[in-house]
């Protein structure tokens, strides 16, 4: 769904007359269906701008068309605000979903030979355990939510829980999970939901560098998780370095 929405708030805001509203409610409509919106977000567009008319009162119905008026353009602002952050999480979910190509740019591939930073310093950096991971997101995304926290403690209500990263902004927890030799995939399943479970942020991400492959199915691994947990959405990124 695009911001094609703001314009029509923006009119029904200038509309003061019964005529124009009734025009304005007809051609919404029509845009919502054209737009493929939900059944359910129609149906609730529909309960806000309806009004009752009183054939025997047009002051009546001015009133009337004015309160639904109201109630119609805090519901499609509500609705604007919930796109645009869809949209947010969207572009983050394709961030992390090709972070691994910002690893490979800077370990793997030269720079200039006129460049003071040397290959042989950058094939230094390598993720041994979950820190690394996490400062490497950290500092990865830093830039594009300055808002961005590490290591954040919080109260689930029975205990203190540590986030690896927090967005406030758009309301995430970024988990960094990196697999080591005495992990097992009972064990790393084990803290994924238990982070799912513990955590109160609507959306919970998990980056899973399995350095060490003991995820062998990962579309079912994903398939899974990839889903909504007691009203929290949950996304996961696995990515499997490659040595050939």
């Amino acid at each position: 769904m695009d911001n094609w929405l703001k314009p029509y708030i923006e009119k029904l805001q200038n509309i003061f007359e019964i005529n124009e509203y009734d025009q304005f409610v007809t051609e919404l409509y029509e845009m919502l269906r054209i737009k493929e919106y939900p059944n359910d977000i129609i149906v609730q567009v529909r309960k806000r701008a309806t009004y009752l008319k009183n054939r025997f009162s047009d002051e009546v119905n001015k009133e009337n068309m004015l309160m639904a008026k109201i109630k119609l353009t805090d519901y499609l602002s509500a609705l604007t605000q919930e796109e645009d952050q869809n949209s947010d999480l969207k572009n983050l979910e394709i961030y992390l979903e090709n972070f691994y190509l910002f690893l490979e740019a800077l370990t793997e591939y030269s720079p200039d030979k006129r460049a003071t930073i040397k290959h042989e310093n950058l094939e230094k950096i390598m993720i041994q355990n979950e820190y690394d991971l996490q400062h490497l997101l950290y500092a990865a995304l830093k830039p594009l939510y300055p808002g961005i926290r590490k290591e954040v403690s919080k109260d689930s209500g029975i205990g203190t829980v540590r986030e690896d990263v927090c967005i406030p902004d758009l309301d995430v927890v970024l988990e960094a999970k990196c697999t080591r030799d005495s992990m097992t995939l009972k064990k790393l399943i084990e803290e994924i939901e238990a982070d799912i479970v513990h955590y109160q942020e609507k959306n919970i991400f998990f980056y899973v560098y399995d350095k060490k492959k003991i995820i062998k199915e990962t579309k079912n691994f994903n398939d899974y998780f990839n889903k909504q947990f007691d009203r929290k959405k949950v996304k996961l990124f696995v990515v499997q370095p490659v040595k050939l």
